[in-house]
């Protein structure tokens, strides 16, 4: 009798330290039909060499974002990144490799489930910590329980180590903050 209702509760309830579970939560979070936006806080160590940097992201769905620094803007649309120099007003055109994992993959929450090792439930949050092996990266993404990403961590090689805040998540995006870019004076294609 007692055993028939365990088999109850796991068939009611999904497994919530699958990582898959929460990976989909994460994504479908990311990924609404409106658009979401959010900052983040940057941080890169590279050996002794710190760096700090805030961007606004606003996603309108899988394949658009747009990030906003002081001296950049960098809008992917589909393979194509587009960098605007904000100082030398710049635009370098490039196209993202579909196959490598990057900072832009970790910001929209388009990891490959396999990555995931492991899924650390919290009261609030869940850790999902993940390993891509062939190219010797690891990291971690901190979600609430309602998908919401709070933080992204990456390790890209050996005291290299980019660390994101996610703050201010909403949701909705203006279709007009993608046609409002930076003017530009000189076009360096590489995707030629």
């Amino acid at each position: 009798m007692l055993s028939n209702f365990f088999l109850l509760l796991a068939l009611l309830f999904p497994n919530l330290s699958n990582e898959g579970f929460w990976l989909n939560k994460l994504k479908s979070t990311l990924h609404q039909p409106s658009g979401v936006q959010f900052l983040i806080d940057i941080e890169q160590k590279e050996f002794d060499k710190i760096s700090t940097v805030t961007a606004q992201v606003k996603m309108r769905d899988t394949t658009e974002m747009l990030i906003i620094m002081d001296n950049e803007t960098i809008l992917i649309s589909s393979d194509t990144i587009r960098t605007y120099n904000k100082a030398t007003k710049q635009l370098i055109i490039d196209k993202i490799i579909s196959e490598e994992f990057g900072l832009f993959t970790l910001i929209r929450g388009a990891m490959d489930p396999s990555y995931l090792v492991k899924s650390d439930v919290f009261k609030d949050k869940v850790l999902l910590r993940f390993n891509i092996d062939e190219y010797g990266y690891s990291g971690s993404i901190g979600v609430l329980k309602n998908g919401i990403p709070t933080t992204m961590s990456l390790s890209y090689a050996h005291n290299q180590v980019i660390d994101m805040d996610v703050k201010n998540f909403k949701v909705g995006v203006k279709k007009s903050d993608f046609l409002n870019l930076p003017k530009v004076h000189e076009i360096i294609n590489l995707y030629e």
